[in-house]
């Protein structure tokens, strides 16, 4: 028996609103690893969904989602070895990148105690830096496995609902990061609008997302360089959001911010890969001193920061 997968047009621009997105590239969707876990979401195998552009922000996301209920959590119900979890957390890979989001922060929030919230704490290595630095901090985590050992290791609460529960929390912070985690989220603006309200109208929001033209012209070389490579951009649909600086500096207007600064943002430097490490500190150091760098092909990640306003 053939079983009709759902799906929902997304229709105009996420983040301006305008029509008539044009499609660029083809995402396939492979969930044969999900056979025996979750068949209905393997089920979408070989499927295929379209990016779209639009023309007026330069934003990107998927022409249609799939329906299926709970699509993204299931999705994202990985069930990594104790032996990974460990790893990531004790890994300092990722830690120039934390450290910069936290001396940022600093210097706008510079009273104490000071409140933060980490949305997409993973294996909650970021809030125990946070702590480390002075900050009182929680987090949320919808995957269990991560979200289990963060509690136990971070020493910070992390709560296990979806970045768009956050409400739920009752709690108003001076800070709240989303490291990572705004490209996996459909219809970013209403999210970000969402954390303003657990800023309480004052607080910084700080927002790393990969950039997402820079994103298709690596893949697109990458593909002509090397044999039997296709190009991919985030397959899956792990990412539904591809923002341009141009489109995150707008989204987070739309969403009621101020005082918004976009740049590159600090790579990771991969384990045991010296090579690897020299190259991207190199490229990282000459795009972030030249005087248009954060909108060259040679910022691969955004960081923004910026104000809450309270619209009551």
């Amino acid at each position: 028996m053939t079983t009709t997968l759902g799906y929902r047009e997304t229709g105009s621009c996420w983040v301006c609103g305008a029509s008539g997105l044009q499609r660029f590239h083809a995402a396939i969707l492979e969930y044969s690893a999900w056979h025996e876990q979750d068949p209905e979401l393997a089920a979408y195998t070989g499927e295929k969904v379209w990016l779209v552009r639009c023309s007026g922000c330069s934003f990107a996301q998927p022409e249609r989602i799939p329906t299926l209920p709970r699509y993204f959590e299931r999705m994202y119900d990985q069930r990594w070895s104790q032996d990974f979890v460990v790893e990531e957390f004790t890994s300092t890979y990722r830690d120039v990148i934390y450290a910069g989001i936290l001396s940022a922060l600093g210097d706008r929030v510079p009273r104490t105690p000071r409140t933060l919230l980490d949305i997409g704490s993973h294996v909650g290595r970021f809030l125990h830096l946070a702590r480390q630095a002075g900050w009182e901090s929680e987090g949320t985590e919808i995957n269990d496995r991560t979200a289990t050992y963060a509690t136990a290791h971070s020493g910070s609460p992390v709560h296990r609902v979806r970045a768009e529960q956050v409400l739920e929390i009752g709690r108003v912070y001076d800070a709240v990061t989303l490291s990572d985690v705004l490209e996996h989220i459909p219809e970013p603006v209403t999210l970000l609008s969402t954390v303003r309200q657990a800023l309480g109208g004052k607080g910084w929001i700080s927002v790393k997302v990969p950039c997402g033209p820079t994103q298709v012209l690596k893949e697109t070389w990458h593909e002509r360089l090397a044999r039997g490579y296709r190009a991919t951009l985030a397959d899956n649909l792990v990412h539904v959001n591809h923002f341009s600086p141009r489109a995150l500096r707008l989204a987070l207007e739309r969403a009621g911010y101020t005082d918004i600064t976009v740049e590159i943002a600090a790579p990771e430097y991969p384990p045991g890969s010296r090579g690897a490490t020299w190259t991207r500190m190199a490229i990282y150091n000459i795009a972030r001193v030249l005087p248009f760098g954060v909108h060259t092909p040679l910022a691969l990640h955004l960081q923004a920061f910026a104000r809450a306003t309270d619209r009551s």
